[in-house]
């Protein structure tokens, strides 16, 4: 017969591989969705030579900084996805071994 303890394993095992799943989506977004993404100030599509005014500041960001600014973040996205999923990785491969490690109860007048 099942328990609730079984039940909980199921679910943290599933959470776990979420997270890798998680991880590894993250990790695909720059080099898939994200690899032209459209350049934009304030929902305006930018185009090479506009520029755009930084809310606030005195500061203007020239289509260029801003394409070169998204090409620098791609690798950091998908180094966080990396590390999102291999920290999924971990839990879901440590659970496993508890599990195995963890003799399971035995119904009382069996065995």
């Amino acid at each position: 017969m099942g328990s609730g303890h079984d039940g909980s394993r199921v679910r943290a095992r599933a959470a776990h591989a979420a997270l890798i799943l998680v991880g590894l989506l993250i990790a695909l977004y720059p080099l898939t969705v994200g690899a032209s993404p459209v350049v934009s100030c304030r929902g305006v599509v930018m185009r090479p030579g506009d520029t755009c005014a930084k809310a606030g500041d005195e500061a203007v960001q020239t289509y260029e900084q801003r394409v070169q600014a998204a090409d620098a973040a791609k690798p950091v996205i998908v180094g966080v996805g990396l590390l999102v999923a291999g920290f999924g990785t971990v839990l879901l491969v440590s659970a496993v071994r508890r599990a195995r490690a963890t003799p399971s109860p035995r119904v009382a007048g069996q065995g």
